[in-house]
């Protein structure tokens, strides 16, 4: 029993102490905590107190510039192909051989050079022949001609042998009626009478159609004459030359050719007459087309053709456009004439550079100073303020240098504009206008920042 007792109580106290053991943990727990919380307590209270920092707005560096509202034409830029509207196809007038060929094609020929030859035996035998039938039309002629003044002579003696039967007869009836004569010496006079009027009745009907064989034999005359003037004409068609200055485009024959009449020949271009055809939009055209009415002169530059004077930009005058919309076209053509230059090439496509009639108050402005194809940006005060714009045309100065025509009613001379492309850009954002030595010295701003200049 003495020992059960002790067990027990072995068990008892081993229990308590498990208890306190737990209770001191936590309370050691507890303890540590407030010590932690006390001492970060003491800590902002005895630390130093900081001022609040102000953040300072940034500033955006852009370019900028000055706008003098002007008048200024815009460029249309449109694509061109040179030309000739003067191209002569050479037929042939005559069947013939040919006989000599003296150009080739893509030669330079002057107006009046003889280009081909044909033999010109047959014409020539034609033109004998013609020679021959016109002088006997002029034979025949003459032969006729002579016949009616002969006949117009011969009349005065049938009129008088005519009246001489006549008074014949006349005595004779007398002489009947006083049975002085027989009946059948009357007769005979009678018949004589009415013989020779006939003849002079048959001799006056042959003058009255002699004006008649006349002018058939005038007319076969003008046949023949005609007949040997074609004939002259096809022995001059044996040479055939150049119609005007320019370049052999095409040669269909050769020596030994037999070519019959109409055949193509070659064809030339002429030089004098160059020109570009453009496609122009349509609203531009009816434009274009009042200012050349009312007389100004429209023109474009072109910087794809080397003349032979070694100068690579040319003006052209516009001198006309096309009168429809030819199929496959949104535009209508128009006419630049180019000076006369031996060394272009037919077919060559050229980029123009047209200069529309004048628009007043407008600003030139680079693309990338354009937001949204409808407003830019003022600068006042540092800061930006967007203004609508009305976008009037292009326009490509003297330098070359592409840029906008845009007008406003907003802007005013000596406004200062931004000509940076500022992703940010919006109204109330503040700006450093950069001049050029600073962004020579400044790191690399925002794509298109280029120095303060005036824009006209």
């Amino acid at each position: 029993m003495q020992g059960d007792n002790n067990y027990g109580q072995q068990i008892f106290w081993g229990r308590q102490l498990n208890r306190f053991r737990y209770i001191g943990t936590k309370a050691a727990g507890v303890l540590i905590l407030g010590m932690f919380v006390l001492t970060s307590a003491l800590v902002v209270a005895t630390g130093p107190e900081a001022a609040p920092v102000e953040r300072a707005e940034r500033e955006w560096p852009v370019a900028a510039s000055v706008v003098q509202p002007a008048a200024m034409s815009p460029t249309l830029q449109a694509y061109g192909r040179l030309e000739s509207d003067q191209q002569a196809t050479l037929r042939a007038g005559l069947t013939a051989d040919v006989s000599a060929v003296h150009f080739r094609e893509g030669d330079w020929v002057n107006s009046g050079d003889v280009l081909l030859e044909l033999d010109p035996r047959e014409a020539e035998l034609a033109l004998r022949a013609a020679q021959a039938a016109e002088r006997r039309a002029e034979a025949s002629l003459k032969s006729v001609v002579s016949d009616y003044e002969l006949a117009e002579t011969l009349a005065t003696h049938h009129e008088d042998q005519l009246r001489i039967a006549r008074e014949k007869l006349q005595r004779f009836e007398s002489l009947h009626a006083q049975r002085m004569i027989a009946d059948a010496q009357l007769d005979e006079v009678r018949h004589e009478a009415t013989e020779r009027a006939m003849v002079h009745a048959s001799h006056q009907a042959t003058l009255a159609d002699y004006p008649n064989q006349i002018a058939q034999a005038e007319a076969v005359l003008e046949e023949s004459r005609a007949s040997l003037a074609r004939a002259e004409l096809d022995l001059r068609h044996t040479q055939v030359a150049a119609p005007f200055n320019g370049r052999i485009l095409s040669l269909g024959v050769a020596v030994g050719d037999r070519i019959s009449v109409g055949s193509e020949l070659l064809q030339v271009a002429d030089y004098d007459r160059l020109q570009v055809r453009a496609s122009l939009p349509i609203e531009m055209a009816a434009q274009l087309r009042g200012s050349l009415q009312n007389g100004q002169v429209v023109t474009a530059t072109i910087n794809d053709v080397t003349s032979a004077t070694g100068q690579s930009t040319q003006v052209l005058e516009l001198k006309g456009l096309a009168g429809n919309v030819k199929s496959g076209q949104s535009g209508i053509d128009g006419f630049f004439k180019v000076p006369a230059d031996a060394t272009l090439a037919l077919g060559e496509v050229v980029n123009l550079n047209v200069r529309l009639p004048v628009e007043r108050d407008v600003v030139a402005v680079p693309m990338h100073a354009i937001y949204d194809n409808d407003r830019i940006y003022r600068i006042d005060h540092s800061r930006l303020e967007a203004v609508q714009i009305e976008r009037v045309g292009e326009h490509i100065d003297q330098q070359g240098n592409y840029h906008v025509l845009v007008r406003s009613q907003s802007l005013t001379a000596g406004d200062q504009i931004m000509v940076s492309q500022l992703p940010t850009a919006m109204t109330g954002l503040l700006v450093n206008p950069v001049t050029e030595s600073a962004l020579a010295d400044s790191a690399p701003l925002q794509p298109g920042v280029a120095a303060v200049s005036s824009i006209n």
